[in-house]
């Protein structure tokens, strides 16, 4: 009975945070940082450099080990060291699909390879630049900076909003030559970096007030 009262007790205390929220914009719909996120519904498309060159990489070992694997197969079949219950006809037919199949994969893999080689390069350039990204927002990505000229007694919704957008705007003027998806991937790194633990700490202290005056 009384984890019954308990979860009846959280459901009106949400209903009327959203009533309340609703009541002073009615416009808007109550926004969900997790859900409507300002980067890209919380599912940001940017992959770094180095993340593509790990993939293509990995793919390039698969294609070519595959492609080689398979070629020998097809050698040692043809050489009658693997013997394979085929008529000529068939066996001509069998072989030959085979034989490019695995042509393809090994060439494929070898392309991989210098795509890879090239996305390492790549990577390398990028991992400099975010490295400098890092030791500026160090010294210049600081609540006090974010939070100048915002008003930090909007809702929380609002605000993360507005401290998310200062943040960008703030690298993407000081770092103009950057990707914008780069940016927007840091951004929230470090949104989450400055802000996100003491908020979800204030929001669990305020909302178990606010149970206990209930209950009281």
């Amino acid at each position: 009975m009384d984890n019954l009262n308990n979860e009846n007790l959280n459901e009106e205390i949400l209903e009327d945070k959203t009533e309340e929220l609703n009541a002073e914009n009615p416009t808007e719909e109550l926004l969900d940082p997790e859900e409507d996120s300002f980067f890209g519904g919380g599912d940001n498309t940017y992959v770094k450099k180095e993340d593509k060159y790990d993939d293509v990489r990995s793919s390039a070992f698969t294609m070519l080990i595959v492609g080689m694997l398979g070629i020998i197969f097809v050698i040692l079949s043809l050489t009658k060291v693997i013997n394979l219950p085929f008529n000529e006809t068939t066996a001509w037919l069998f072989y030959s699909i085979m034989s490019i199949v695995f042509i393809t994969f090994a060439i494929g893999g070898i392309y991989s390879f210098v795509k890879a080689n090239r996305l390492k390069a790549e990577a390398e350039v990028e991992n400099e630049k975010i490295a400098e990204i890092d030791a500026w927002a160090k010294d210049n990505l600081t609540q006090d900076i974010i939070d100048s000229g915002l008003n930090t007694n909007e809702k929380y919704e609002i605000l993360y909003f507005s401290r998310a957008e200062k943040i960008k705007n703030l690298l993407m003027h000081q770092f103009e030559d950057v990707d914008e998806g780069l940016i927007d991937l840091l951004t929230e790194g470090y949104y989450t970096k400055i802000y996100e633990d003491d908020e979800a700490f204030d929001e669990e202290y305020e909302y178990e007030e606010e149970v206990e005056e209930k209950t009281e």
